[in-house]
């Protein structure tokens, strides 16, 4: 499974995060679809479905993020780690 990431909102965290979701590696289903002589398109398939079921989830905490922030939100200031 390859890893897709996008800019998305953690409501858990309360920031934007870069958010992770797994995606079917295509090259190696197309390379198993030629080996097989077609036979495991039927399986790409249903896995290149299920994938786009899954949700985006934050790499920190694991909870599903949402496309965009809620309206009215505002980004926290950055934190210092000066004294």
């Amino acid at each position: 499974m390859g890893i897709v990431k996008s800019r998305r909102y953690c409501y858990e965290e309360d920031r934007m995060v870069l958010a992770e979701k797994e995606t079917p590696n295509h090259v190696l289903h197309l390379l198993l679809s030629v080996f097989t002589a077609g036979v495991w398109i039927i399986v790409w398939i249903i896995l290149s479905i299920g994938a786009s079921f899954n949700s985006y989830k934050c790499p920190h905490c694991g909870d599903v993020t949402d496309r965009k922030p809620p309206r009215g939100w505002k980004p926290r200031g950055r934190r210092d780690d000066e004294d």
